[in-house]
């Protein structure tokens, strides 16, 4: 009753934005968090967790699947990467704002294992500083209620910090230390924020920016083995997954019950171990899951493009785009068109003087279909989730490329 309250409460306190960050944080509250024998509601989940041990599979209702699709990849053009912008060093595209025009970006610091967060507009060229950090692989979110930026950073005590800034020197806030990982989660309605930290370790730690205020969910999982969990917010709110090398699971927000997709087990000469997601989208509309998966240990030394329709459970697995060595093959970025019919993909296709570079694909999520797009193109390869962004309104495709770094990709279809 607690958790629906707290996330219940938000849409009304949203315009609530230059509040948000005045006031001192409170000490995180425990919610309730249903004991094995208590009742819950029924829903497309498994049933309640008992123990992070025993977190039981997800099972999906069983829905008719999806008209084949109304637009052919074939009716999709691409123009050439156009540079928008250059830089002596490594950019990273963390996503989209909401207009469609501006994007929010990360800029390497020449000679520093720090970086500059900053909204660039595609259209005129600004540059709006939101703060520095330390170079680290959680992306910044931008937080459109409060026209603010929430990214993780080190701290001068060498903790991993969460700052909020509102784009001016006095206006970044430190609300929350201690974080295990630099990985946030943010809700559709840009009012709060999920992350782990020491103090709750397997349990997602939720900060209301309205309020301001912290609360523990009522979700229990696996302790981390050696990399922190990835968050990724169901784009209707009422579901986050949680993923790293132990596994992928949903947590469903109105319960707090929590399971795991199956991703399945490799047993061969070449592979053995359960498969993991590193990378995964949302569609959208939240209907698919787009994951990018791999088996065993770091380093990596393949990956693959799963994706899972969770109207009806089934697991789409896109077979390799090219292989540079026998059994090695690597999808290494993903971007979801604004129809959540289409993906556009970087893939390896290439390995030369200790360089990967990538070519870029359409797949259709219903069909499985591929087809290469400016094939005598390649981009270079970068961290996964940092390199392809699809505008929401369509029209353009930011990519990190070759001579930009930064490049946009005029998108057309009917």
């Amino acid at each position: 009753m607690a958790l629906a309250l707290t996330f219940g409460r938000l849409p009304k306190q949203a315009k609530q934005a230059s509040q948000a960050f005045q006031s001192p944080i409170q000490t995180p509250t425990q919610l309730p968090y249903p004991p094995p024998e208590t009742p819950t509601p029924a829903g497309p989940l498994a049933t309640p967790t008992v123990a992070p041990t025993s977190i039981p599979r997800c099972t999906f209702v069983a829905r008719p699947a999806p008209a084949a699709s109304a637009t052919p990849l074939e009716a999709y053009r691409f123009s050439e990467p156009q540079v928008v912008l250059t830089h002596t060093s490594a950019i990273g595209i963390a996503g989209w704002l909401p207009d469609g025009q501006r994007l929010l970006i990360t800029r390497r610091i020449p000679g520093q294992s720090r970086e500059y967060v900053e909204v660039f507009n595609t259209r005129t060229g600004e540059l709006q500083r939101y703060g520095e950090r330390h170079s680290l692989p959680g992306k910044p979110v931008w937080l459109a209620a409060h026209q603010a930026v929430a990214f993780a950073d080190v701290g001068p005590d060498k903790q991993v910090v969460l700052r909020i800034s509102q784009g001016k020197a006095e206006s970044v806030q430190t609300p929350v230390s201690g974080l295990t990982g630099s990985f946030l989660g943010v809700s559709p309605d840009d009012g709060q924020l999920v992350f782990f930290t020491q103090a709750s370790q397997n349990r997602p730690e939720v900060l209301d920016l309205a309020q301001p205020q912290r609360a523990i969910l009522p979700a229990v999982l696996p302790l981390m083995r050696w990399s922190p969990y990835r968050i990724s917010w169901h784009p209707q709110g009422h579901q986050i997954a949680f993923y790293n090398e132990t596994g992928f699971y949903l947590a469903d927000l109105p319960s707090g019950r929590v399971c795991e997709v199956d991703l399945g087990f490799e047993e061969s000469e070449a592979r053995y171990g359960k498969r993991w997601a590193f990378y995964a989208q949302w569609s959208p509309n939240g209907r698919y899951l787009a994951m990018l998966t791999t088996v065993g240990n770091l380093p990596i030394r393949f990956s693959d493009l799963i994706i899972l329709n969770t109207l009806t459970g089934e697991q789409r697995l896109i077979p390799p785009f090219v292989y540079i060595n026998p059994g090695e093959h690597y999808v290494q970025d993903i971007a979801w068109a604004p129809n959540s019919q289409v993906l556009a993909v970087l893939a390896t296709v290439e390995y030369r003087d200790g360089t990967t570079w990538e070519g870029l694909y359409l797949v259709d999520s219903v069909t499985g279909r591929t087809k290469a797009m400016l094939p005598r193109m390649v981009f270079p390869a970068g961290d996964a989730g940092w390199n392809l962004s699809w505008s929401p309104n369509g029209k353009f495709l930011a990519v990190t490329c070759l001579y930009g770094p930064l490049c946009l990709i005029e998108t057309t279809s009917p």
